[in-house]
């Protein structure tokens, strides 16, 4: 009897670790919204709104860890192309001072994870 354990690919591992990136902010919103709040230069604010953007963001990570558990790579193309798109508009809020600029790190952070997928599906021959 011989026990395997199945390996998670590198695109998996990406939207895995998006998919955990995801729920400590959302978890970050939900819980203690006005250091997130503070930590980008917002007012702060005891409205719900920010609270349910924290769970919006917990509910959408939990499609991103089922998908790397489950090796969907069609999700995985999806998720690419939009996580690489966010940096741009991000850019047009902050040039329209929309928001603040400390706001193109978090777009970053998706641009980065977003490449990662990419490149990760490229190397394999799954893109």
């Amino acid at each position: 009897l011989t026990l395997t354990k199945k390996t998670m690919t590198h695109p998996a591992k990406s939207v895995l670790v998006f998919g955990v990136y995801l729920t400590l902010v959302g978890a970050t919103l939900l819980f203690i919204p006005n250091v997130f709040l503070t930590v980008i230069g917002v007012e702060n604010t005891s409205e719900v709104w920010i609270r349910l953007s924290g769970i919006l963001l917990m509910a959408l990570s939990v499609y991103y860890i089922v998908a790397a558990r489950h090796q969907l790579s069609i999700i995985f193309k999806v998720t690419a192309c939009i996580r690489c798109t966010i940096i741009f508009f991000f850019s047009a809020f902050v040039y329209l001072q929309m928001m603040e600029p400390i706001m193109l790190l978090f777009a970053s952070i998706d641009f980065a994870g977003g490449a990662w997928t990419y490149f990760a599906m490229k190397k394999e021959g799954t893109w």
